[in-house]
């Protein structure tokens, strides 16, 4: 029997349909309710739903049949989260992806509808009263693309409405625009640190060590004692933190280790840093959550019930940032742009471009050429100057 026609109540039948068997062998049957039309004879009800049942036999057979489904949007995006992203990605990426289904996907009107009845047109309503940068929105929709591909392959959804010709958000062209907007020229810098002096001997070395290395927010705030060697004036980057108040530690983001020298000032300053943190582990014994971090928190930083000294202190990245900032009396920019001041400083002073790229821990150099395309322009412009000055120099 292929399929059958079942009367459950006057108004009320079901398609029997068999698909595949099972791995023992025994017949596998899928009931499709089928409402019966109003006003509909009972004879012409039931070719209705024959003609139903030859359709989903021959989606059956072409492979395109879907499991009607009440499951909303929301629901799946949240099941997809729990079964194949938390296995599977970093805790930050679970936290972002996690932040975009709750935050926005669960508070709009698209994730209330069911999956099978999601359409591009309704996601680019959603995408367009999002209230969120172009990059956050793209972000949001990488979510989505993501998830429904998934229920796309397990044949939840014939197609995916956020794929391809959809009216998607879109972030800018110019991989160098945000190390333009959030850089900070040398005085500025330089004013940041004195600055950050004034803060204390953690804060300032935390300031100093971000803009002589360009490491990311997560290397500084995972580096360990264990890899600082002040004799020979080095820092090696060998893993990231994680969320959380207890340090769980990660590969760095492209999986690799690198080495970086230190000179002047930055051991001088990290050795005083390093002098004052010993000092308060030892004052405080056990209440002191030691776990060899370089930049934990101190007494100021006991903000919450839940914090301990000796934790990571991630608000070096924020509080301690603005506040600091705003004593130096600089451009605001967000707390990558260190890491683009680093980068754009050491290009502007004569670095080759892959010393640049290997001390940030790109991949490749031409991300570094792509993403500092406003410092190469400038030895473009200094290259053209030298040349100038050799050729006419016999004359």
């Amino acid at each position: 029997m292929r399929g059958a026609i079942i009367k459950r109540s006057r108004k009320s039948w079901s398609l029997v349909v068999d698909q595949s068997r099972d791995e023992r062998g025994r017949r596998r049957q899928k009931w499709v309710k089928f409402p019966v039309p109003r006003n509909v004879s009972q004879r012409d009800a039931h070719k209705q739903a024959e003609a139903k049942l030859a359709e989903l036999l021959h989606q059956i057979d072409k492979g395109t049949f879907v499991d009607p489904s009440r499951t909303t949007l929301t629901d799946y995006m949240r099941d997809w989260h729990a079964k194949k992203v938390m296995p599977n990605r970093r805790p930050e990426t679970c936290r972002v992806y996690r932040s975009m289904i709750e935050g926005h996907v669960a508070k709009s009107a698209v994730g209330a509808l069911p999956l099978q009845k999601v359409r591009a047109t309704d996601l680019e309503a959603f995408y367009a009263g999002l209230d969120l940068s172009a990059a956050s929105a793209a972000v949001c929709h990488a979510v989505i693309r993501t998830a429904l591909n998934k229920a796309v392959r397990d044949k939840l959804i014939l197609i995916n409405p956020a794929a391809n010709g959809i009216e998607r958000p879109r972030v800018s062209k110019d991989p160098s625009r945000g190390a333009r907007e959030h850089c900070w020229s040398a005085d500025e810098a330089r004013a940041v640190l004195a600055a950050a002096r004034e803060a204390g001997p953690q804060v300032h070395a935390f300031f100093t060590l971000a803009l002589h290395t360009g490491a990311r927010k997560s290397e500084f705030l995972g580096l360990t004692w264990a890899n600082v060697n002040l004799d020979a004036g080095s820092v090696t980057i060998v893993q990231q933190l994680e969320p959380g108040e207890r340090p769980v530690f990660a590969p760095t983001k492209t999986a690799t280790v690198r080495t970086m020298p230190l000179h002047g000032d930055a051991i001088t300053i990290l050795r005083t840093h390093r002098k004052q943190q010993r000092e308060m582990r030892l004052a405080n014994g056990p209440a002191y959550q030691n776990s060899d971090l370089v930049f934990a928190k101190e007494h100021a930083d006991l903000q919450t019930p839940q914090a301990a000294l000796g934790q990571p202190c991630r608000a070096l990245a924020s509080r301690h940032f603005k506040h600091v900032t705003q004593a130096a009396g600089v451009r605001v920019i967000k707390f990558h742009g260190l890491r683009h001041t680093a980068a754009t400083l050491m290009l502007a002073a004569g670095e080759a471009v892959h010393v640049v790229a290997e001390r940030l821990g790109h991949a490749e150099t031409s991300m570094t050429l792509k993403v500092y395309a406003h410092a190469r322009q400038e030895l473009q412009e200094r290259a053209a100057r030298r040349i100038s000055e050799v050729l006419g120099a016999g004359r």
